[in-house]
């Protein structure tokens, strides 16, 4: 399963995923993000995941695609920026603990 990605240059954060939280079974994953229905931004980057367990994202103008070496239960942030009309937007920036309160930024949950 994809994770979709949408932008509103009106809402903060402008750059939404979901899910927010995207759950990863155990073992080598491919995870993807694509464009949601009806968007037509570019995308730019994906940050904040540690190698390993991740591996270098593949970024595409439709696509991101990253590899996930899942060994043990973890949560981490991360964020998406992408590109509208010579704009660049992103997620909510990732934090230290991606559980913690508060934080509403987008998190890959390796189970």
């Amino acid at each position: 399963m994809a994770v979709q990605v949408s932008l509103d240059t009106s809402a903060n954060p402008p750059v939404t995923v979901n899910p927010r939280v995207h759950d990863v079974n155990n073992g080598n994953q491919t995870i993807k993000w694509e464009r949601a229905s009806n968007q037509t931004f570019t995308f730019t980057s994906l940050t904040g995941l540690p190698n390993p367990p991740f591996g270098t994202p593949s970024v595409s103008d439709s696509e991101i695609t990253v590899t996930d070496n899942n060994t043990s239960a973890a949560a981490y942030g991360y964020t998406i920026v992408v590109t509208y009309n010579g704009q660049q937007y992103s997620t909510s920036p990732s934090r230290p603990n991606p559980r913690e309160q508060g934080n509403n930024g987008p998190v890959i949950n390796n189970k």
